[in-house]
């Protein structure tokens, strides 16, 4: 091999190495990848949808370039004096800026987001400026302060979107969902219905067991639209509480079996004793204290059996 061939082949790659170590790992931000016509507002903004604009400005972000996020998915990255235009459904929507560098755990960052309102067929822009500990904060401006700085910037065309430009936004369906509610109520007085302290089928008054057939014959006839009936017994506080608490149940049960007798379904009955719970007058001892029988006829309304019909209505 002749010396100058082998100087050549030296000389050529040298000359490569050279090359290839001057172009490892490029700066990121020195891009050149600008679209080369201004920010044009598009005739058309889809039904459903904002037209979003996104401004980077050399004067309010300074440093590397940044990243853009919308619900969590990569739109774009931003340089200095660039924008980037897309529409959007009209909805609540979060939007992140983080910038470009690989140490950033983007899992989190993507999480740093501020929930933007978007206004169905309206333009709005968003300006990228410095914010506190070096984060990035999403700046809203007013029309007028957009075309202000949009002039002198160039669309970001270098990187591929995750988002979906035009995409058809669904709108909210509104149905009616059926939920269990309250029908009606119908109180009976336990001083009316049962002999006094007294709870068994064979202690109610006739105008008692005329009453709960009344309510049985009611129901039968609405039974289409009723889920199910509680029954609830209630005393008055004299007494102990355990006591109280067996009366009422006792009373509840008896009261089922007469709505059973005259043709309510029973598996449909709920049955509850909740003895001196849920007083309706609380304070008869203090007002009638040395007065027996004004006591007893203060407590009157909280001796009483509850029969509640609930059923579905659509709200």
């Amino acid at each position: 091999m002749s010396v100058k061939r082998l100087i050549l082949m030296v000389g050529c790659s040298l000359f490569w190495v050279g090359c290839s170590t001057a172009n490892k790992n490029p700066p990121f931000e020195h891009w050149n990848q600008f679209g080369s016509k201004p920010y044009l507002q598009p005739k058309i903004i889809k039904e459903g949808h904002t037209q979003v604009v996104f401004i980077r400005d050399k004067e309010g972000l300074k440093g590397p370039a940044a990243n853009v996020f919308v619900e969590g998915y990569y739109l774009t990255s931003l340089l200095p004096d660039s924008f980037k235009a897309i529409q959007l459904c009209a909805r609540p929507t979060r939007i992140s800026a983080i910038y470009a560098q690989s140490a950033v755990n983007y899992t989190n960052a993507r999480r740093l987001n501020s929930t933007q309102s978007l206004t169905e067929g309206s333009t709005q822009y968003f300006r990228l400026v410095n914010g506190s500990n070096q984060a990035i904060q999403v700046q809203e401006l007013t029309e007028t302060q957009a075309q202000s700085l949009l002039p002198n910037l160039k669309e970001a065309i270098g990187t591929v979107s995750r988002v979906k430009a035009i995409e058809e936004c669904a709108q909210p369906v509104y149905v009616q969902v059926p939920v269990k509610s309250e029908l009606k109520k119908y109180t009976l007085e336990a001083s009316t219905v049962f002999g006094y302290a007294k709870s068994g089928p064979n202690d109610l008054t006739p105008k008692g067991r005329e009453e709960i057939a009344s309510i049985a014959a009611e129901i039968t006839r609405d039974q289409e639209s009723i889920s199910h009936i509680a029954v609830i017994g209630y005393t008055d506080p004299v007494g102990s509480e355990n006591s109280n608490q067996q009366l009422s149940q006792r009373r509840a049960e008896t009261v089922r079996a007469i709505l059973v007798q005259n043709g309510v379904v029973k598996k449909n009955i709920l049955v509850e004793g909740r003895g001196e719970q849920e007083l309706v007058v609380s304070d008869c001892e203090q007002k009638y204290a040395k007065d027996k029988a004004a006591r007893e006829q203060c407590n009157l309304p909280n001796r009483r059996v509850e029969i509640v019909t609930y059923g579905m209505k659509a709200e």
